[in-house]
């Protein structure tokens, strides 16, 4: 659990333009680290302002679950000593998430993207945010004696005791609360969100693929992350999830399915409101990618985000795909 702290300047996430970076690692080893509690030494190399590569000394770890099983790249825990990073471009970061593609092909690195997308859409929506980073890796796999190499899309993520301190809260990783007990437009931003990029992989009161935070007003919210099983992302491996064992009425993941709890109404319609004045800004957020997705790609995903704008602008769309489909509090 971390204390209340002071918000502290970042130089790795103020600058958004994807950071180089290389690894030599052991898939296998960082697969079977996740069962262990020893981290695995190693190197970091990035690319510094002056366009030259620069090392730092890192622990590393697999970490997640379905990815970890199912992928080939695993998700990696990141380790930085203080004295390591100080002076570095990981300055002030002790601990980071790296996100990897799923699978060796190139079509994977769309899906990154994508992913990537969903992150910087939730900063248009909330200030209760992941800090992330794209980053092009550089990945030379170590299997014995021979050696694969790889260049492929990566997200570097915050950890949440970075974003627990920048945001001056704390961390509630062992607390269930009902969502209910959340601030009430922050976990309605939550639910639209979630709704806005068709993802139904998550639960506050599980937290799965979503943090607590306990502000100082004594307010809890709630962080997303992993979006991996969304109709955004569209990942050729992604699946609906399940609803406490049950399938949920939906066929495939570029469904929409509103799995929000039911506020009242006047509190629903102020979020509704605040979504609808956004709708410019959220869809101008898909041209970050431009350069890195085709033209003809970044304009299907602002079609399908546009469909959701669609319900919520229609009265009658907006009653029976949310205030029908909300789950009741009791």
């Amino acid at each position: 659990m971390t204390c209340f702290g002071q918000p502290e300047a970042d130089s790795l996430f103020s600058r958004q333009e994807p950071l180089d970076i290389r690894l030599d690692i052991s898939i296998r080893r960082m697969k079977d680290s996740v069962k262990d509690t020893a981290w695995v030494s190693d190197k970091l190399y990035y690319r510094n302002g002056s366009g030259s590569y620069d090392s730092i000394k890192i622990d590393l770890k697999g970490r997640g679950h379905f990815r970890l099983a199912e992928c080939y790249f695993p998700p990696l825990w990141i380790k930085i000593k203080k004295n390591a990073a100080e002076g570095t471009a990981f300055d002030g970061n002790k601990k980071l998430k790296l996100v990897l593609p799923c699978n060796t092909t190139r079509g994977d690195n769309p899906s990154i993207l994508r992913e990537y997308l969903c992150y910087k859409l939730y900063e248009a929506i909330s200030p209760y945010t992941f800090k992330t980073r794209l980053v092009n890796v550089d990945l030379t796999e170590k299997s014995g004696k021979k050696a694969k190499n790889f260049l492929v899309k990566g997200i570097l993520l915050e950890d949440l005791e970075k974003t627990a301190k920048r945001l001056n809260a704390q961390a509630k990783e062992k607390l269930s609360v009902a969502d209910e007990n959340l601030e009430d437009t922050s976990v309605l931003r939550f639910y639209m969100f979630q709704m806005l990029i068709s993802n139904t992989d998550w639960s506050v009161s599980a937290q799965h693929n979503a943090k607590l935070l306990l502000l100082k007003n004594d307010n809890y919210i709630t962080l997303p992350y992993d979006f991996d099983m969304s109709g955004v992302v569209d990942a050729p491996y992604a699946f609906v999830a399940l609803n406490g064992g049950e399938k949920l009425p939906i066929d495939n993941v570029k469904q929409r399915l509103y799995r929000g709890f039911c506020f009242p109404p006047g509190v629903t319609q102020y979020v509704r409101n605040e979504f609808i004045a956004k709708e410019t800004a959220l869809l101008a957020v898909t041209d970050q990618l431009k350069g890195e997705l085709s033209d003809k790609e970044i304009r299907g995903i602002k079609k399908y985000l546009e469909e959701f704008f669609d319900i919520l602008k229609n009265d009658f769309l907006f009653r029976t795909n949310v205030l029908e489909m909300c789950r009741s509090l009791n």
